[in-house]
């Protein structure tokens, strides 16, 4: 009778480095601490990178207001028209990245894709921040919305 309860007792013991997995009292050891907070804290940062593709949509999507009113940008944009297309490109490059991500995923995981979709917003916010014409301008902002 003894035999059977030991052999159905869960195994305390690593079977390749013969060291107990967890200490007989219950208490978890300093490594096992320390890679717990380390997992935790991973989790945490993964978190907060994830976070901040929906902060730089949000930014993109309220840029067109503050930068209207820059006299720079108001010099380049200086019809009413332009001031549109500046505040609207946004929308259409959103609607060729939508397809476009869907297929990135698709080939190369949604890992990838993710890290990937910071490629286009940098090079959007690059060509505006040195827009030295319309061009630029309205190109880094349709080039920044195609990757969400």
């Amino acid at each position: 009778m003894a035999e059977t309860i030991i052999t159905q007792l869960p195994s305390t013991v690593d079977a390749a480095e013969d060291t107990p997995l967890y200490p007989r009292n219950g208490q978890p050891t300093l490594r096992q601490s320390l890679a717990g907070l380390c997992i935790k804290l991973r989790d945490v940062l993964v978190a907060i990178i994830a976070c901040l593709g929906a902060m730089s949509m949000g930014f993109s999507l309220g840029y067109s207001s503050p930068a209207l009113q820059d006299d720079y940008i108001l010099k380049l944009l200086n019809t009413a028209e332009r001031q549109t297309w500046f505040g609207s490109l946004l929308a259409v490059g959103a609607m060729v990245g939508g397809p476009l991500g869907a297929v990135v995923v698709g080939l190369l995981g949604r890992k990838t894709t993710l890290i990937l979709c910071n490629v286009p917003l940098a090079v959007g916010w690059f060509f505006i921040i040195y827009a030295t014409n319309v061009v630029l301008l309205c190109t880094g902002r349709y080039v920044e919305h195609t990757e969400h």
